[in-house]
């Protein structure tokens, strides 16, 4: 086998690396935005992928239709798994661009995340539900799942070393 082609295996590693690394800092269900009249709500979870039984900060951020943060706005939060409603967070006028509660799911599966937003200066109000994806073995599962990838490719590679040699 010519030897040039050994150059290709750190490219081949780098892959699995920087996809298992982008996956944990990236995972697709755990952010959304929705554009509501004149602002724009944005939810996140820390961490990125929420896990049943551990302490999930869910921050909800509020910008305007500049992408400006929104320095006060009104608004109520509520959960619900099953179309049951597990807690709800009163509506509360907030100083700032952001708001951070913390929530510990302790259920798997999708839930909703119901933000009712007040208007401050109409007084109407505007609701939007988010799915939020609660899992609780995601996280063990894919460290697993790269891992076995990256050592059955490692045993590829030795296979080919060992019978090129013979």
């Amino acid at each position: 086998m010519d030897r040039r082609y050994y150059l290709f295996l750190p490219i081949y590693f780098g892959f699995f690396l920087v996809l298992g690394v982008y996956e944990f800092l990236n995972p697709p269900f755990s952010t959304d935005s929705i554009k509501i009249g004149d602002n724009e709500i944005k939810i996140s979870t820390t961490p990125p992928i929420p896990e049943v039984g551990k302490e999930t900060k869910i921050h909800v951020s509020i910008v305007d239709q500049n992408g400006n943060p929104d320095n006060s706005f009104r608004m109520g939060l509520q959960v619900f798994y099953n179309d049951n409603l597990l807690r709800s967070f009163p509506a509360t006028t907030y100083a700032g661009s952001s708001w951070n509660v913390g929530y510990v799911f302790s259920e798997s599966g999708n839930h909703v995340i119901r933000i009712d937003l007040y208007n401050l200066k109409t007084g109407g109000t505007t609701s939007n539900a988010f799915n939020l994806g609660v899992l609780s073995f995601y996280n063990t599962m894919l460290s697993y799942l790269i891992i076995s990838g990256i050592a059955g490719a490692a045993g590829i590679i030795v296979a080919i070393f060992i019978f090129q040699k013979f």
